[in-house]
């Protein structure tokens, strides 16, 4: 299993930044995990949209699924000019009616809504949703596939979910939107410190973390390597074997 950054940017894109946006291929398969703003750019570099195999959007803020729009206007106009682009499985909390109406016209995806009871298999993948504590209804992700298992934390305050989701992760992708000092971690995001601590109390076999602002990288990788030795920050473009 591998999982490649198309963006890790908290909130907004930086300057050539992009947010939330990662590629999981394993078992033949390509899934997208968030498609956040900025990232439809950096993602088309290596990979044609269309030949996703399904796309997984934690929660509806904007830095996770803005650009989602533009996939699809992408897909639905390349198929009025000719091309045959199958429709992509596309996995979300319920979508209100303005983001229904906009996603899910044309047929370019199967909707499905998830919850904190959904799993969704992908023939030999097995994909289970923890509903996270944040401002809006999200979910963290675990990705299990030929005996790895990757967790993605989305958005999330601190939360007894959150060691549910790490629980044995070969690599836990997690946010890291706060360096020491600052807090509000209650409801909304995590520091470093607190996804370290984590990825050391739940058995996680490498920290990867993501959702940073760029001019504060350097301290959160020192906040959280102090904990969990086994730490890294994301990099847009960069792949991770899980």
């Amino acid at each position: 299993m591998y999982v490649t950054v198309y963006g890790n940017n908290a909130t907004c894109p930086e300057v050539d930044g992009a947010c939330s946006c990662f590629l999981v291929e394993t078992a033949g398969k390509k899934i997208l995990l968030d498609m956040g703003n900025g990232s439809l750019a950096k993602l088309q570099r290596d990979v044609d949209i269309s030949t996703l195999d399904l796309i997984v959007i934690s929660h509806l803020h904007f830095d996770h699924f803005g650009d989602l729009f533009c996939a699809k206007y992408q897909l639905e106009t390349r198929r009025a000019q000719g091309e045959c682009i199958s429709t992509i499985p596309l996995l979300t909390p319920a979508l209100p009616d303005w983001a229904a109406a906009e996603l899910l016209s044309n047929d370019v995806f199967e909707h499905y809504v998830i919850d904190e009871a959904s799993q969704y298999e992908l023939e030999s993948i097995r994909i289970n949703f923890i509903a996270m504590v944040h401002l809006v209804e999200s979910y963290g992700v675990r990705v299990e596939a030929n005996g790895k298992i990757l967790a993605y934390s989305g958005d999330t305050g601190l939360c007894p979910q959150l060691s549910i989701l790490a629980a044995g992760a070969d690599i836990f992708l997690c946010e890291a939107t706060f360096s020491d000092g600052m807090c509000a971690e209650d409801g909304h995001h995590l520091s470093a410190r607190s996804a370290a601590s984590c990825a050391a109390e739940n058995g996680v076999g490498h920290l990867l973390l993501t959702h940073f602002h760029g001019d504060q990288a350097a301290e959160i990788l020192e906040n959280a390597s102090k904990r969990f030795p086994a730490t890294e920050l994301t990099r847009i473009g960069g792949r991770y074997e899980v």
